[in-house]
């Protein structure tokens, strides 16, 4: 049992420096090579409804794992969680929290990386909403300025005007593909974006000028979230700081006596005490997730 303590938190760590580097890489790779989709074929998993969702999550993410390997993983973590807690506490409900954690965060890591991909896109509008504008100021049509913002703009959201301008390029109406696209990225901006184009086309009037406006509104609103993410990211950072003090103080216990946590919470009271603080942990994670949210 003493080496027990040591051994987890050598291979949490561990756990932390590979999710960092594989980080790392991916953000290395998503920057300097456009992402490509459809290239792993789906297994059991993959084929059903709900891991097609999970497959398009995931390589909108940029997250290298294909819907039935990223399930595998997830489940082995969380039963080598659970039987490495039950180990220590010597309480069932010690394994059925720690898998429902592990589940819970690799639940959370698949739409945070989705999320940053929205907001990286969401960055970008407002530069493609000026090259349109300039484009469509030269004389090109509102297909070709489309063409050449999906040539010229960064990625993810060169990859997602290259989706729309392949559909054209088959013989889909434009209003149909902009559709399709806001549809794909649910991104607020975007949807702006593409209801200024179907209403200027429906009505007429000077679509660079309202897409050259409508970029200055955008940088605004992408200034404003900037602003307000940096002034509550202290306040986040304390929450969270605070929410892992108790799990490293068990950790430190149990290193420095071993059998601690299962003397305190795997007899007596201690399974309903660590039942009621899984749960209040939960909430406190959704609570701090709700307060720190920025919607400019």
């Amino acid at each position: 049992m003493s080496a027990l303590a040591p051994a987890a938190l050598a291979a949490f760590s561990a756990a932390l420096a590979v999710l960092g580097a594989g980080r790392i890489v991916r953000a290395r790779r998503e920057l300097t090579r456009p992402r490509r989709s459809g290239l792993r074929p789906a297994g059991p998993i993959g084929r059903r409804p709900w891991g097609r969702r999970l497959a398009a999550t995931l390589e909108r993410g940029g997250i290298s794992m294909g819907a039935d390997a990223f399930v595998g993983a997830t489940v082995a973590c969380a039963l080598a969680a659970a039987a490495l807690s039950v180990a220590v506490v010597r309480a069932p409900m010690a394994g059925a929290l720690a898998a429902a954690a592990v589940t819970a965060a690799a639940a959370a890591l698949v739409r945070s990386a989705d999320r940053r991909r929205l907001a990286r896109i969401e960055t970008q509008l407002p530069g493609v909403a000026q090259q349109m504008a300039a484009a469509l100021s030269a004389g090109l049509s509102l297909r070709q300025a489309l063409t050449r913002a999906a040539r010229d703009a960064p990625e993810p959201v060169r990859s997602e005007l290259a989706t729309a301008v392949g559909e054209l390029e088959v013989g889909t109406r434009l209003e149909a593909a902009l559709e399709a696209l806001a549809a794909r990225v649910p991104v607020h901006d975007l949807g702006i974006m593409v209801t200024a184009i179907l209403v200027q086309r429906r009505t007429g009037g000077n679509l660079a000028r309202a897409l050259a406006t409508l970029s200055g509104r955008l940088e605004e609103r992408a200034q404003l979230a900037r602003e307000l993410r940096g002034a509550t990211a202290q306040a986040r950072m304390t929450a969270w700081l605070v929410a892992v003090l108790p799990v490293g103080g068990g950790l430190m216990a149990e290193i420095a006596a071993p059998g601690t946590l299962a003397r305190t919470l795997g007899q007596g009271p201690g399974p309903a005490i660590l039942t009621a603080a899984g749960l209040l942990y939960a909430a406190g994670v959704v609570a701090i997730r709700r307060i720190g949210r920025v919607e400019a």
